[in-house]
């Protein structure tokens, strides 16, 4: 194994320097969007188990129903094992997970995640988007990302699913300190108010595991039978996200597969551990969010090492 690491550093650097540099935008042309739009109202869209609406911040929530309508002040929230959809009337889907507070603040488009998990799909050249949790500012030019916020350590994640021409997803902290900006395949966690780095995670992995993203990574044939069952409004969403979430998909795919050329020993771990920048034998995300709707494996962890050599060995039997 010792001599396989040294024997074949400089190759397997030369393919996180292509990992980085194939998943990066080639160049990003900042334009006016054609659609500056208006977000003013939204419906419960689909409803699974408990879900309940408050309006106005009233002291009361009420059992929602789907084609309930909310305005801004309005929340939704789910109970354990549970999830509710809301489409919003410029076309943007919002899916939230089990455990979740979803908040529809005044503003011309803006959202707010108080805990557990969501993932929202904004169409291309709706305008800027501003998202907020109790520790993150995103902004977004039009794209699909992801957001877990966890109130019992006062951590939130986020995680992006493509590339919006209009530009690169901002994230920063409450206090505007530091701001970062991320891209398809890229997540950054921020704990206490502290911003970590960003990190690459699995997208295959994440489209296989992650419910609240179907119709982004399956099949043409997969996506068109559950596109069947949806809206003409959902449909037109999820097609147009798709269109810039496959791209990145593909790059990684593509990555992986050059990847698995190399000859990775798959008995032992800890020189991959060493190649991906690894100095501690695992490194884990302080989140935990009721129910995993969201499964992010970032590369530079055992959980994303050991897909890794698996993935490479099931390419090998193929």
């Amino acid at each position: 194994m010792q001599q396989f690491f040294y024997g074949h550093s400089k190759i397997i650097a030369s393919f996180f320097t292509k990992l980085v540099s194939s998943l990066a935008i080639a160049s990003v042309s900042i334009h006016p969007a054609s659609a500056d739009s208006v977000v003013k109202e939204a419906e419960i869209y689909q409803i699974r188990n408990q879900v309940d609406v408050n309006y106005r911040n009233k002291p009361n929530w009420n059992r929602a129903e789907v084609g309930d309508k909310i305005i801004p002040r309005d929340s939704v929230r789910t109970g354990a094992d549970s999830r509710a959809d809301i489409l919003f009337n410029e076309g943007t889907l919002v899916r939230t997970g089990a455990g979740t507070t979803f908040r529809f603040p005044p503003g011309k488009r803006r959202f707010e995640l108080t805990s557990g998990a969501a993932l929202i799909m904004i169409r291309p050249e709706q305008g800027q988007s501003t998202i907020s949790t109790p520790q993150a500012k995103i902004v977004s030019q039009g794209t699909a990302l992801f957001i877990q916020h966890n109130p019992g350590n006062n951590s939130s994640l986020i995680g992006v699913l493509t590339d919006s021409p209009a530009g690169l997803v901002k994230v920063s902290g409450v206090d505007g300190d530091v701001t970062i900006q991320l891209q398809a395949g890229q997540f950054v966690s921020i704990i206490q108010g502290v911003v970590g780095l960003v990190e690459h995670f699995v997208l295959p992995m994440f489209y296989e595991t992650a419910e609240l993203s179907a119709g982004l990574g399956e099949t043409p044939e997969e996506i068109e039978a559950m596109l069947a069952k949806e809206s003409p409004e959902v449909r037109a969403t999820i097609r147009a996200v798709r269109a810039e979430a496959i791209k990145p998909l593909q790059n990684q795919i593509a990555w992986l597969e050059g990847f698995c050329k190399v000859d990775l020993e798959t008995q032992n771990l800890s020189s991959l551990l060493q190649l991906l920048g690894m100095g501690v034998s695992d490194v884990k995300l302080n989140l935990q969010v009721s129910e995993a709707d969201l499964s992010i494996i970032p590369f530079r962890s055992l959980t994303g090492a050991t897909w890794l050599n698996q993935y490479c060995k099931t390419k090998s039997t193929q």
